[in-house]
């Protein structure tokens, strides 16, 4: 008798679980935008850089003009725009006299009090822009590296100084809020992956047969050091640093293949999971995501806790899965020709995102609300699906 109602909760627990899934709402046109934004240009370019501060109403977007200091050369800007309206609130122009115009690829980065911190390469500047729009400062920096923003606020920026297979150094800058540099340290191995509390750093030998990982504090002191088994490949800006603060590693073991380790963010080894070779795995919160032939399985701690087959999808392309976690709890998951919105603890698709215009990327979504990168528009545009 005890079997037999197992039995029948599994069953009707499948059935629940499958309706979610038919349930889902499926895209193959988004409806007509609340409002949309661009440079009214088609060479000014829109980025698919945006921020959006639900508590302020606010949407940052990053995107070119040429209109108010020249008419040859485009710059960069960041607006803040309306939320609900999609106006502008104002509009910060990256130019300064006797020095030039600035453009970047990279995406800014965004402090929670609505602060804008906006590096670039060229002339090696750094710009801190207040939620007012007004510049909080701009300071030179040593040398061409890649910025970070750190959740205690700090700033790295990390230079490699030495390529040598085996002798790789970096040297890490901090900077606080004010600009002030807080600290100059020069670290053997390259910098693989940061999130914002946590640094890893890849030491190997030249032979490519010894690996190290180094993890680091925002204060660049190390907080441990993890030793890969002789003979092991890993290339750790493959990593994967989940909200939780635990870490990821993926390695090709020697005797066993494909192996991911998972480390505390103290260092101590949790456990150890084979995986196939030809996978992908995309962090998903405080838990993972493996994506093998249509099908992506989420994994916590545990073990496996839920798969999901996306039996339609096109192939034809390479899929190198990206995921985020939504304003709503969700994960929003791009597989390239099409984009879903999964239940975080079942992976039951909520969304389900197959445009026709393959120009229509979602950059944003929370709560039924939606943004798309156009590209061939050239726009940034706001929908509400419900």
């Amino acid at each position: 008798m005890k079997q037999s109602i197992a039995a029948l909760l599994v069953s009707c627990l499948l059935f629940l679980s499958s309706s979610a899934s038919v349930s889902a709402e499926k895209w193959s046109k988004l409806p007509a935008p609340q409002w949309t934004q661009g440079t009214g240009s088609d060479y000014l370019e829109v980025k698919k850089d945006i921020h959006v501060l639900p508590n302020k109403k606010t949407v940052y977007m990053h995107m070119q003009d040429e209109k108010v200091y020249t008419k040859a050369w485009p710059y960069d800007t960041l607006k803040a725009v309306d939320l609900d309206t999609g106006k502008i609130k104002w509009t910060y122009h990256f130019y300064k006299a006797g020095i030039g115009y600035f453009n970047t690829d990279n995406s800014f980065l965004y402090a929670p009090n609505g602060t804008v911190y906006a590096y670039f390469e060229w002339e090696n500047v750094l710009f801190s822009i207040h939620a007012s729009g007004k510049e909080n400062w701009m300071i030179r920096l040593p040398d061409q590296g890649k910025m970070h923003l750190m959740k205690d606020g700090t700033l790295l920026h990390v230079v490699s100084t030495s390529s040598k297979a085996g002798e790789e150094t970096s040297t890490v800058y901090g900077y606080n809020k004010e600009g002030k540099q807080l600290f100059k340290k020069l670290i053997k191995g390259t910098v693989a992956k940061v999130s914002d509390t946590l640094i890893i750093v890849e030491n190997h030998s030249a032979s490519f047969t010894d690996f190290k990982a180094d993890i680091y504090n925002s204060s660049m002191n190390r907080v441990f050091r993890y030793n890969f088994p002789q003979g092991s490949y890993t290339d750790l800006s493959y990593s994967l640093l989940l909200s939780n603060g635990n870490i990821i590693f993926r390695a090709n073991l020697n005797k066993t293949g494909n192996r991911l380790i998972a480390l505390s963010s103290k260092g101590k080894v949790l456990w150890g999971r084979d995986i196939p070779g030809n996978s992908e795995i995309i962090a998903a919160g405080d838990n993972y995501m493996v994506y093998l032939n249509k099908t992506v399985s989420l994994y916590n701690t545990k073990g496996l806790v839920a798969k999901q087959t996306f039996s339609n999808l096109n192939t034809e392309i390479p899929i190198y899965p990206l995921a985020e976690i939504t304003g709503d709890d969700n994960i929003l998951l791009n597989l390239r020709t099409a984009q879903y919105v999964l239940d975080q603890k079942k992976l039951s698709v909520l969304q389900e995102f197959v445009l026709n215009d393959t120009d229509a990327e979602i950059i944003y979504y929370n709560d039924n609300t939606v943004f798309s990168h156009l590209k061939k528009a050239n726009k940034i545009a706001k929908y509400k699906l419900k």
